[in-house]
């Protein structure tokens, strides 16, 4: 698959930069920067990154109708990660997205590497699970940077008020997995077999006078990371265990004046409910999300969420002694979240602050921030999470982590 990815990179390079002519229409980004972030908790850099990002797109512009091409890569050298460092090759593709997207009327299909988002617009997305997403990400699983291209058939209709879109994954990308989890090495047996683990699913959409509704499924390999711990297996005791995952859900919103309300439902059958234990139990989990965000005519954004995660039946290793009461309550839980996205000096300063704080647990995670436009080519970056959890949920994958990363971004 790595070899694979390369050589798609190359000829999709390779591609763009022939199409030449007044007829091709060609937008085109490239970026170079440099991220460096660093544990607080233990004083070392985790990662040192030079990376170069390219957003490509190449079209006919006397042809509506015809097929578009899109390029989107981020190649890294990483201090982290050993296979970025000895050699120029596959391993150094840390994202890429190239496909073809072909126009028919109110149709549209879609075939190659690609990225697909769910449930935009909240915190902590419960329903965008077409994707895998890089467990090791530098700035956290939730980041959007962290979400890992898939080789998919995509199907879009788009017809007055109503639209739809399929989608099947035939060979779904394992999720990329940090090295090592608690001190121990993890074994990655993962083999995703044709057919019998493709991925599938779709959504159906109705907007209407401001209120837009839409309905998913997707039956996928998990999202979240679940590990299965073998004793005495030498340096790597730690294995990958899947299942494939029903997800369902819908979600709702109302866009009025200078406000927006939105709620999301989910609910994930077979769902791994137990991060890293000898046995791994599955359940049923709903999750919904309301949330309620005001922007200026400035387009500063603050808003507020109400998280909540239903377990059908906890697991036995959430369970706290002979305490059935304190077992029971903790089947539901709820956090309340607080978003900032600002902008200040025509967007030389843009803050953004998210807050998540549990109401009947001891979770929080703060993250926070602070991106600089320097000029139309350079832009900084600063940004600061702190996660402290006690809880089990999925929302809060890496727990009592303290981080800081810089980054610099030259863009021509």
């Amino acid at each position: 698959m790595g070899f694979v990815k390369g050589c798609g990179l190359v000829i999709a390079l390779l591609f763009c930069s022939s199409a030449k002519g007044e007829g091709w229409l060609r937008e085109t980004y490239s970026a170079l920067g440099i991220e460096v972030s660093e544990n607080l908790a233990t004083d070392q850099v985790n990662h040192a990154q030079l990376y170069l990002e390219g957003n490509h797109t190449l079209a006919r512009l006397d042809d509506p109708s015809a097929a578009r091409f899109k390029l989107r890569y981020r190649l890294l050298v990483d201090s982290e990660r050993a296979d970025t460092l000895k050699a120029l090759d596959q391993d150094n593709v840390d994202k890429l997205l190239a496909y073809i997207e072909k126009p028919m009327g109110d149709f549209k299909i879609s075939v190659g590497q690609q990225e697909v988002t769910w449930g935009e617009n909240m915190l902590l997305p419960i329903l965008d699970v077409v994707n895998p997403r890089n467990v090791d990400a530098v700035r956290g699983f939730y980041d959007a940077s962290a979400k890992q291209g898939s080789p998919m058939l995509q199907l879009e209709w788009l017809s007055g008020e109503w639209e739809a879109q399929g989608i099947y994954v035939p060979i779904p990308p394992r999720s990329r997995q940090p090295e090592e989890v608690g001190g121990f090495g993890i074994d990655d047996q993962r083999v995703y077999r044709y057919p019998k683990d493709a991925e599938f699913g779709g959504k159906l959409g109705f907007l209407h006078e401001g209120i837009d509704s839409r309905v998913y499924y997707f039956k996928h390999h998990p999202r979240e990371p679940s590990y299965r711990f073998e004793a005495y297996s030498d340096d790597r005791e730690i294995l990958i265990d899947e299942q494939m995952v029903e997800t369902t859900g819908a979600t709702v919103s109302y866009a009025g004046y200078n406000w927006l309300f939105r709620g999301d439902f989910a609910d994930h059958r077979n769902f791994p409910a137990t991060s890293l234990a000898p046995k791994i139990e599955r359940t049923r989990l709903d999750q919904l999300v309301l949330g309620l965000n005001w922007t200026s005519d400035t387009q500063q954004s603050l808003g507020v969420e109400w998280h909540n995660d239903l377990w059908e039946r906890l697991p036995d290793a959430f369970k706290q002694g002979a305490f059935v009461e304190k077992t029971a309550s903790l089947r539901h839980m709820s956090w309340l979240g607080l978003t900032a996205n600002l902008n200040f000096w025509e967007s030389k300063l843009e803050p953004q602050i998210f807050y998540l704080k549990g109401l009947n647990n001891n979770d929080q995670m703060l993250r926070a921030i602070l991106l600089s436009n320097v000029s139309d080519h350079v832009t900084l970056g600063l940004e600061y999470q702190k996660t402290h959890t006690e809880t089990t949920s999925p929302k809060l994958l890496l727990s009592q982590t303290e981080a800081l990363s810089m980054r610099c971004t030259w863009a021509f």
